[in-house]
Protein backbone atom coordinates (compact mmCIF):
# COMPACT_ATOMS: atom_id res chain seq x y z
CA UNK A 1 0.00 0.00 0.00
CA UNK A 2 1.49 3.32 -1.06
CA UNK A 3 0.74 6.83 0.13
CA UNK A 4 2.38 9.89 -1.37
CA UNK A 5 2.66 13.57 -0.56
CA UNK A 6 4.82 16.61 -1.24
CA UNK A 7 6.77 18.33 1.52
CA UNK A 8 9.11 21.27 0.88
CA UNK A 9 9.21 20.48 -2.86
CA UNK A 10 10.13 16.81 -2.25
CA UNK A 11 7.91 13.98 -3.42
CA UNK A 12 7.58 11.35 -0.69
CA UNK A 13 6.18 7.88 -1.37
CA UNK A 14 5.46 5.85 1.76
CA UNK A 15 5.05 2.09 1.44
CA UNK A 16 3.35 0.23 4.28
CA UNK A 17 3.41 -3.52 4.76
CA UNK A 18 1.80 -5.82 7.28
CA UNK A 19 4.58 -8.34 7.82
CA UNK A 20 2.62 -10.44 10.32
CA UNK A 21 -0.89 -10.04 11.63
CA UNK A 22 -0.98 -6.73 13.47
CA UNK A 23 2.67 -5.83 12.80
CA UNK A 24 3.16 -2.98 10.33
CA UNK A 25 6.44 -1.70 8.90
CA UNK A 26 7.15 1.22 6.60
CA UNK A 27 9.62 2.51 4.04
CA UNK A 28 9.66 5.75 2.11
CA UNK A 29 11.38 7.14 -0.97
CA UNK A 30 12.35 10.77 -1.48
CA UNK A 31 12.02 11.95 -5.09
CA UNK A 32 12.50 8.30 -6.11
CA UNK A 33 16.25 8.60 -5.34
CA UNK A 34 16.75 7.48 -1.77
CA UNK A 35 14.82 4.90 0.22
CA UNK A 36 14.67 4.69 4.00
CA UNK A 37 12.95 2.03 6.10
CA UNK A 38 12.25 0.99 9.64
CA UNK A 39 12.31 -2.79 9.89
CA UNK A 40 11.04 -4.68 12.91
CA UNK A 41 9.05 -1.66 14.11
CA UNK A 42 5.90 -3.68 14.73
CA UNK A 43 3.32 -0.89 14.69
CA UNK A 44 -0.06 -2.29 15.72
CA UNK A 45 -2.03 -0.33 13.08
CA UNK A 46 -1.47 0.97 9.58
CA UNK A 47 -2.31 4.51 10.72
CA UNK A 48 0.42 4.50 13.38
CA UNK A 49 2.98 3.24 10.87
CA UNK A 50 1.94 5.92 8.38
CA UNK A 51 2.17 8.65 11.03
CA UNK A 52 5.66 7.53 12.05
CA UNK A 53 6.85 7.32 8.43
CA UNK A 54 5.44 10.77 7.67
CA UNK A 55 7.17 12.24 10.72
CA UNK A 56 10.47 10.57 9.82
CA UNK A 57 10.31 11.79 6.20
CA UNK A 58 9.45 15.36 7.16
CA UNK A 59 12.24 15.43 9.75
CA UNK A 60 14.80 14.15 7.22
CA UNK A 61 13.67 16.65 4.58
CA UNK A 62 13.75 19.56 7.01
CA UNK A 63 17.21 18.54 8.24
CA UNK A 64 18.70 18.18 4.76
CA UNK A 65 16.84 20.96 2.93
CA UNK A 66 19.01 23.66 4.46
CA UNK A 67 22.06 21.97 2.94
CA UNK A 68 20.58 22.21 -0.57
CA UNK A 69 19.75 25.93 -0.54
CA UNK A 70 22.39 28.53 -1.48
CA UNK A 71 21.13 30.95 1.19
CA UNK A 72 21.86 28.45 3.92
CA UNK A 73 25.39 27.89 2.66
CA UNK A 74 26.30 31.39 3.85
CA UNK A 75 25.25 30.45 7.38
CA UNK A 76 27.75 27.59 7.40
CA UNK A 77 30.75 29.86 6.85
CA UNK A 78 33.33 29.29 9.59
CA UNK A 79 33.53 32.20 12.02
CA UNK A 80 37.21 32.79 11.20
CA UNK A 81 36.37 33.33 7.53
CA UNK A 82 33.30 35.44 8.25
CA UNK A 83 35.26 37.97 10.33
Amino acid sequence: MDESFFYQHCHVVVTLAEVTFGKWEWSYALDAHATFHRPNAGFPTRELALADATRAARTRIARTSRLRTPAAAADWTPLAEAA
